[in-house]
C-alpha cells in the first residue's frame, strides 16, 4: 500500500510539473532587454556571416549591438584571435532607434578550415539608461 501512495504521489508531482508555466518564461533579461540571441554561420568560400536579434521590453530609443568581437582559430591550434570587431560607431546596422525589437548581421571573408566565433554585447535603451549584456556564439568551421 505504502510504494502504491508513493507511486500516486510521483504522478501527482510529474503532472504538476508538465503543467506549471515555465520558468524561464517567465524571466526577463533585465528592466530593457526582454531576450536575444545571436549565431554565427559559414557561407562557403570562406565567408562567414553573424546574425543577431534583439528584443526590448516596449519601445526602446536605441536597440540592437554595440559591439561584435570575432574570433578564429587555425585547424589543430588551440589559440583565438580576434580578426575583426565591429562597432555599432561604424556599422549603422548594428542599432536601430526607436524599435521594439531589431535584428541585423554582418559578413567577414574568412579563411576555409579555420573556426570562428564571436563575441556579442547587445544593447537596449531608453530615457538616458539601459542595459547591456555579452554573449558568446557558437563555433563553427568556414568552408
Amino acid at each position: 500500500m505504502k510504494k502504491k501512495f508513493i507511486s500516486f504521489l510521483g504522478i501527482v508531482f510529474a503532472i504538476t510539473i508538465c503543467l506549471a508555466p515555465s520558468a524561464s518564461a517567465a524571466i526577463q533579461a533585465s528592466l530593457y532587454l526582454s531576450s536575444y540571441d545571436a549565431y554565427i554561420w559559414p557561407e562557403g568560400s570562406g565567408n562567414i556571416a553573424i546574425y543577431f536579434d534583439v528584443e526590448g521590453t516596449g519601445t526602446m530609443d536605441e536597440i540592437g549591438v554595440l559591439s561584435i568581437r570575432l574570433q578564429q582559430c587555425p585547424a589543430g591550434s588551440s589559440t583565438w584571435t580576434t580578426v575583426q570587431t565591429y562597432s555599432h560607431n561604424d556599422y549603422s546596422n548594428l542599432l536601430a532607434y526607436n524599435n521594439y525589437t531589431y535584428g541585423s548581421s554582418v559578413s567577414y571573408s574568412g579563411t576555409a578550415g579555420y573556426s570562428y566565433r564571436a563575441y556579442i554585447t547587445v544593447w537596449a535603451g531608453k530615457n538616458g539608461s539601459g542595459d547591456s549584456r555579452e554573449i558568446l556564439t557558437s563555433t563553427v568551421v568556414a568552408k
